[in-house]
């Protein structure tokens, strides 16, 4: 069986991986699954302000072994505009169907089948939305859980939650807490949160995500 890599944006992604995302692969029979945070320089990881990073991993890995799948786990929300086809996205309305176009571009600059190119929608944040659950654990300040719970009644994929930039699934959150006077830990508690909504509830409410695992399962076991 193939070996899964992840290629991620920074150590929160990466920490999702390992806590969320590798148990739900071990329960599918799928044991060797890695994130890799991006290689911004040398010996330093994190962040994604050029393709050209990105890609230098991703054909790093590719090269070094033959049975790997390769995946990105990267951010639609100010996604640099070094990634291929970014100069079209202009022309085209619907969100989906400009991540379609990116990750076209991606895939076509990397030109090899065991690479499966993701960008999330619009950041990992929205993931967090998929249940309150996650939000009733992590905030005591019942001000603060009741707005959250607001956006998530609000939005039965949350998924779409960016209506405009300010109103991001992260800028939301760290808005909410703001007025608060708290702030958002994205390490910390965004993983916690999303430990405690759970894989499966993330799946049943974010269906791009969910396509994204799927395929991966498929891609790994040679479906």
């Amino acid at each position: 069986m193939k070996r899964l890599y992840f290629v991620v944006e920074g150590f929160t992604e990466r920490e999702f991986v390992n806590k969320t995302l590798l148990p739900y692969f071990v329960s599918k029979g799928i044991y060797d699954v890695r994130a890799v945070e991006i290689t911004t320089s040398k010996g330093h990881k994190g962040g994604f302000a050029n393709f050209q990073h990105l890609k230098n991993d991703i054909n790093n890995f590719l090269k070094s072994e033959k049975d790997i799948i390769v995946t990105t786990f990267i951010d639609f929300f100010r996604i640099p505009s070094s990634v291929p086809n970014y100069d079209q996205l202009g022309s085209i309305r619907l969100i989906d169907d400009k991540l379609k176009l990116l990750e076209s571009g991606m895939y076509d600059s990397i030109n090899d089948n065991r690479f499966l190119p993701y960008i999330q929608k619009h950041e990992f944040e929205a993931l967090l939305f998929s249940d309150k659950k996650g939000f009733q654990l992590m905030y005591d300040d019942e001000h603060i859980v009741n707005q959250l719970c607001t956006i998530v009644n609000e939005f039965g994929n949350p998924e779409n939650i960016n209506t405009r930039p300010e109103f991001a699934p992260s800028k939301r959150l760290i808005n909410i807490l703001k007025n608060r006077g708290e702030k958002y830990d994205k390490v910390a508690e965004g993983n916690l949160i999303a430990e405690e909504i759970g894989i499966q509830l993330i799946m049943d409410k974010c269906p791009r995500f969910k396509n994204w695992l799927m395929e991966l399962e498929n891609l790994v076991k040679g479906n």
